[in-house]
Formats: C-alpha cells, sequence, structure tokens
C-alpha cells in the first residue's frame, strides 16, 4: 500500500469564499512536490482536479486536520465546479490521534505539536502575504506560500513517526 501525506492552502477558510492556492503532496519516504498551476483568480477548477487526479494515486491519505478542513474544502470546491469528488480511500487525521494523547489544556496545532516534539520548519504565514497571493496573484507571495506547504508536509512526516505506535484506527474517507 502507498501512503502520501498532504495540505492544502487556500484563501479562505470558507470554500464559498476562497479557492485553493496550492497543494503539497509527499509519499511516505519521497520528497515532496507542490501543486499550484491551474488557478486563474479565482476559478481554481484545474488545481483541485490535478489535487483530486493526485491523491487517487494512493491508497492511504495523511493529513492534519484534513478530515476536518483539506478534504472537505478539496470535495467542495470539486463540487463548485461539477467535478466528481475524491474517491474514498483510507484516511488518517494525525490531529486526531494528537488529540487523543494531548493535555487539554495545550493546544492541538501543527504548530504547537512540532514545538512540544523539538521539530524545526514549522513557519508562520502573516496575512499580508495571504492578500497578496490570493487577490493579487503575487508570485514572490505564492511561492512564500507553496514553500510553506511543502515544509508542512515534510514537518507532518516527522510528527507521524513520533505517534506511529498510536495510530490505532483509520477513517475511509
Amino acid at each position: 500500500m502507498i501512503s502520501a501525506i498532504w495540505d492544502i492552502e487556500t484563501s479562505d477558510l470558507k470554500p464559498a469564499f476562497g479557492v485553493m492556492l496550492c497543494a503539497g503532496i509527499k509519499e511516505i519516504g519521497k520528497p515532496a512536490k507542490i501543486l499550484k498551476e491551474g488557478r486563474r483568480g479565482g476559478n481554481d477548477r484545474d488545481l483541485v482536479v490535478a489535487l483530486r487526479d493526485e491523491l487517487e494515486k494512493y491508497d492511504i491519505l495523511i493529513g492534519f486536520y484534513s478530515l476536518g478542513f483539506d478534504l472537505r474544502f478539496l470535495n467542495a470546491r470539486l463540487r463548485k465546479h461539477k467535478e466528481r469528488p475524491l474517491a474514498k480511500r483510507l484516511h488518517v487525521d494525525v490531529y486526531r490521534i494528537v488529540k487523543k494523547g494531548w493535555p487539554r489544556e495545550t493546544s492541538c496545532s501543527l504548530a504547537a505539536v512540532c514545538e512540544w516534539l523539538g521539530i524545526q520548519g514549522k513557519t508562520r504565514i502573516h496575512p499580508d502575504q495571504w492578500r497578496l497571493a490570493s487577490f493579487e496573484g503575487d508570485k514572490k507571495a505564492l511561492k512564500y506560500i507553496s514553500d510553506h506547504c511543502v515544509a508542512d508536509v515534510e514537518i507532518l512526516e516527522k510528527v507521524l513517526n513520533e505517534f506511529k505506535r498510536d495510530i490505532v484506527s483509520v477513517s475511509l474517507a
């Protein structure tokens, strides 16, 4: 079975208002790749279709809060463009694994988990970068966001390695 870690970056948290800016995909043990071509302003049809088709090459998908956000956003944008949603596959949401074993008073964000585990490389995106990439198509801002997305999938592989023994169930999503 082939597994891939994935993450998306969007212009808004709601798919009715936002579009996908880019997506990172990393087959376990291999270099990450970025999908960012195919968006023209508010039209992200080609990008979301390309991501769906790429994800369907893998048997197991792994993400962080991906069942709560990434998968829902992707499928909503696909439906908006009258495209079929991502076919069902096994899905490991590392956020759900972390949350079960994490102290309640501690944030379960990927940044907090990385800080706790001493994993370096988690970046922050300033709101101005989002606006420049989203509304003005600024190539430098989009590159920064794409690099952030690639870093997230690389970091998530390290987090996954820390929590492998805690994986007791997966969801078919």
